[in-house]
């Protein structure tokens, strides 16, 4: 098997909330990064050993165990997909005193009760209504879904590992989060469970968990900034030991993009990012475009930089693109190094 897999775990600080309770932050940085290459089963090589190897899930809250838990005064909530879905996770998160949200992948027995999450779920009161912003993908246009939301706690049971079952995951609450009045030609109507520690008593307190998951699009957006934006995939390095090097080198780029990118989203008119960026850069970006009418902020700072990298920033364009960033940003590190060579 050809390739190796990248697992990063973004770290990001919500400083705020939006009136339908979503999250707004900041971008700390990497809070974790693992390289894995997959490997089957060698010819000659024992099955219990096979068993023992490192194993791909292991990567999943990994960064929890290693940051050995939030200092005091801090609150860790770790959000995921449903590839996420499964015991160990759950069980670190616990063991380290950290919150989660993840979305539920299987249909879980219910612990000392009979049925399953899916249809404890189901059967859960709605604790109201509210709308979540859907990106554009898969062909199909962005659009805000209005959805239903369902709000439980339930014990469920634990599975079984090597050396007997593990305990049951008490306490755990499940949101059910399901589109209602779905528009025409929408092909899959939006339907979470999440899975979360967080209180869901209340109103408020939902749709602060829904508002966490829809967050999560912070590390598609990175792993978007890594991928179409370097072209790391593209590059014309062969060997696992020399690719590696470069992705570490990248993903602090990335995620110094990225942060400046989600500022000029949203926090347009302060000035967080310029003050990242330094007035070396700055002064590269005046003489090349002249300098901004009202002055350096966070949203004409990152279109200043796509423009450098073809972003022509006409009203019909839109916000620039990650290519067109990234491409910006390379030819001013290009132009910060000849600055260098005529001075030294």
């Amino acid at each position: 098997m050809r390739g190796f897999e990248l697992h990063s775990t973004l770290a990001v600080r919500v400083e705020s909330w939006t009136l339908e309770q979503r999250p707004e932050g900041t971008v700390v940085g990497l809070f974790d990064q693992q390289c894995r290459c997959p490997r089957r089963l060698p010819a000659g090589e024992k099955r219990g050993e096979w068993l023992n190897r490192p194993r791909k899930t292991q990567a999943w809250a990994a960064g929890i165990k290693k940051g050995g838990g939030p200092p005091p005064g801090s609150r860790w909530i770790y959000v995921a997909d449903r590839e996420s879905d499964f015991y160990e996770p759950f069980q670190i998160c616990r063991q380290f005193g950290a919150d989660w949200v993840v979305r539920a992948c299987h249909d879980r027995r219910l612990a000392e009760a009979t049925g399953h999450l899916r249809a404890a779920a189901a059967q859960a009161p709605v604790v109201g209504q509210t709308s979540v912003e859907i990106r554009a993908r898969g062909g199909q246009p962005a659009r805000a879904a209005r959805v239903e939301v369902r709000s439980v706690r339930v014990d469920l049971d634990g599975p079984w590992r090597p050396g007997g079952w593990q305990e049951p995951l008490r306490d755990m609450g499940v949101i059910e989060v399901r589109e209602v009045s779905v528009p025409e030609g929408v092909r899959e109507p939006l339907h979470w469970r999440l899975l979360t520690s967080l209180p869901c008593a209340t109103w408020t307190q939902v749709q602060r968990v829904v508002g966490y998951y829809t967050a999560r699009w912070w590390i598609e957006e990175y792993h978007k900034a890594l991928k179409s934006g370097t072209s790391v995939e593209q590059s014309q390095l062969e060997r696992a030991d020399r690719l590696e090097p470069l992705i570490g080198i990248l993903a602090v780029v990335a995620v110094r993009l990225l942060n400046a990118k989600m500022l000029a989203r949203s926090r347009p008119e302060s000035r967080e990012a310029v003050a990242s960026f330094g007035p070396a850069l700055l002064a590269l970006l005046e003489k090349k475009l002249g300098p901004p009418k009202e002055g350096w902020n966070n949203r004409n700072l990152i279109r200043a930089v796509a423009r450098v990298g073809g972003f022509i920033g006409r009203k019909s364009d839109g916000e620039p693109g990650w290519q067109t960033i990234w491409r910006g940003w390379q030819r001013l590190m290009w132009m910060c190094e000849g600055v260098n060579l005529i001075e030294s």
